[in-house]
């Protein structure tokens, strides 16, 4: 009786409210702010917890619905509340670790509170050794207004011929298709453009924040992300211990982000996020620099970077024409490069050549992720094919973007060119990126009641046809395939037939394969099955290291 009686007052005891104050508000400082008052309510022992709480971290909701009878705060306010609350317990707050305040509708009444939070991190920052991370996200949208779309077949450019034909004779065309091409027109303009293109002012256009200058002198920062806004950054900028720096879509001209950078002597990251101002990073002065990441800025053409101690770079925008030097003698090994065109699918001569001669300066990467709306990026093409370097240090290959139907020829032939070029590659991953227009046909199923079966699959492209017969797998000697590839991940595969041809290829040519990852688009478990089996039917490791999901 006695031992039951102590085993259930071990079960009973909370061993957690035993901590001490400063730990319970450091295990709460790894929650968003929101959670971590929550913990407030549990009892009278956990009534001042978030007083210890040295990370603020929120992310504003969508808006409330127009006529809503118990309307939320505004977003700023509960920022404000949640830093002034740090403050409700006798003993003073630990110094702030984290402030990460992401609004998706910045107003111009914001600017007071945003400068208050900004004030209150400098003032109460931990100290230098410890080190302070503002990141201060001031509007959510879309990088880049360019969509991934693939090159237009022979018949529906002809197609397209007809009905222009049709329409010059036709003496009353129809409104309707007046509408859609205008629509077109609009989107292609807007997709040509770019979002960093120099227009008109416009007055509709959101408001801009600009940084406080006191900002720029804080010894204890040693991570910030700012943006949309504008800089401004004063004639003296000290930031000594400053290790991380991303600024999205910052409208400041590119000599004064280029000094803000210059006075960060300790950059290890550095992030560039549509800032269509900047079109020249020189990086030379700076030993320290690990990573580089370039995302739509589409102005930007010349990037010289001291390659001692660079390991990771990324690039996302239209065809490569940058020019990228790696001064202070740096030819190590990449550890992971990833290239992304976005935009329309790369198929003229010129343009392949820029990514080849691109893909040059990564010919020492270990880790290449290619991205593209065609998968393989046009690779077996001869404009590029001619220009490829040899990968000889290349251990991981990812690939993403859309597979047409009847694209498995030149798949093959694209994955083919890689491979034969990258003699040590371990792991081969596949991302099949779905059609154009599928997101939306998803949206509209998921809202209907009565969505059939065969529409939630067609909004997928999950499909399996056993009528459809592969073609013969052809039996290559690719030396990294036969002997040295260990590991084929598939992504998003929904059975098409030119994933399928693919597919096959891999694996009836990887004999020493020891790991086998599928993951199937979501659809009806019948179809699953069925590719399933199927890819069974081809691998070549052993049963028990294959994994679909």
């Amino acid at each position: 009786m006695q031992v039951a009686a102590a085993a259930g007052r071990r079960r009973r005891e909370d061993r957690l409210s035993t901590l001490s104050d400063d730990t319970l508000g450091r295990i709460l400082s790894f929650l968003p702010a929101k959670e971590a008052a929550r913990a407030s309510v549990l009892s009278s022992r956990w009534r001042d917890t978030y007083a210890g709480v040295d990370a603020v971290s929120l992310d504003e909701q969508d808006r409330p619905f127009p006529g809503d009878p118990h309307p939320t705060p505004p977003f700023t306010t509960a920022i404000t509340a949640a830093l002034l609350a740090r403050h409700n317990a006798p003993d003073p707050p630990p110094p702030l670790r984290v402030l990460r305040a992401v609004l998706n509708h910045y107003r111009h009444g914001d600017a007071s509170a945003v400068d208050h939070w900004v004030s209150y991190a400098i003032k109460h920052a931990a100290p230098a050794h410890a080190g302070l991370e503002i990141d201060l996200r001031l509007r959510r949208a879309p990088l880049c207004s360019r969509r991934y779309s693939l090159r237009a077949s022979e018949d529906v450019k002809e197609h397209g011929a007809r009905l222009g034909r049709k329409r010059s004779r036709s003496p009353d065309p129809d409104p309707d298709e007046e509408e859609e091409e205008r629509k077109q027109s609009n989107r292609r303009r807007t997709s040509d453009s770019g979002p960093d293109t120099d227009s008109e002012p416009d007055s509709h256009a959101p408001p801009e924040y600009t940084v406080p200058g006191r900002l720029f002198s804080c010894n204890a920062l040693r991570s910030l992300s700012l943006g949309p806004c504008r800089l401004s950054p004063p004639d003296a900028v000290s930031l000594p211990y400053l290790e991380a720096l991303v600024l999205t879509r910052v409208s400041d001209h590119e000599r004064h982000v280029q000094r803000l950078i210059a006075a960060c002597p300790r950059l290890a990251e550095l992030t560039l996020e549509a800032c269509g101002t900047i079109t020249a990073l020189y990086l030379l002065g700076n030993h320290r620099l690990r990573s580089l990441a370039l995302r739509c800025c589409h102005s930007l053409a010349v990037v010289a970077v001291n390659g001692g101690m660079l390991r990771s770079l990324e690039y996302r925008g239209a065809a490569p024409v940058l020019s990228l030097s790696r001064g202070g003698g740096g030819q190590e090994s990449f550890a992971s490069c990833m290239v992304d065109v976005c935009g329309e699918e790369v198929s003229s001569a010129k343009d392949l050549a820029k990514l080849g001669e691109f893909l040059q300066l990564l010919a020492s990467t270990k880790h290449l992720h290619l991205q593209s709306a065609r998968l393989g990026c046009g690779i077996e093409h001869d404009a590029l094919a001619t220009s490829l370097p040899m990968f000889t240090s290349l251990l991981h290959l990812e690939l993403t973007g859309q597979l047409p139907h009847c694209d498995g020829d030149a798949a093959i032939a694209a994955v083919s060119t890689i491979l034969w070029r990258a003699p040590c590659l371990e792991v081969i991953s596949l991302a099949f990126a779905p059609g154009p227009g599928n997101d939306e046909l998803l949206a509209r199923q998921s809202c209907r009641k009565d969505c059939k079966r065969g529409e939630l699959a067609a909004a997928h492209q999950l499909r399996y046809n056993e009528l459809e017969v592969l073609a013969a797998t052809p039996a290559v000697r690719i030396p990294c395939l036969r002997s040295r590839v260990r590991e084929i991940k598939l992504v998003h595969y929904h059975g098409g037939m030119a994933q399928r041809t693919l597919a096959k290829f891999l694996l009836c040519n990887a004999p020493v394969l020891d790991r086998l990852y599928c993951g199937f688009a979501p659809g009806p478990s019948w179809i699953q099955n069925k590719l399933r089996d199927e890819i069974q039917g081809w691998a070549m490791n052993k049963a028990e290291n294959r994994i679909f999901d």
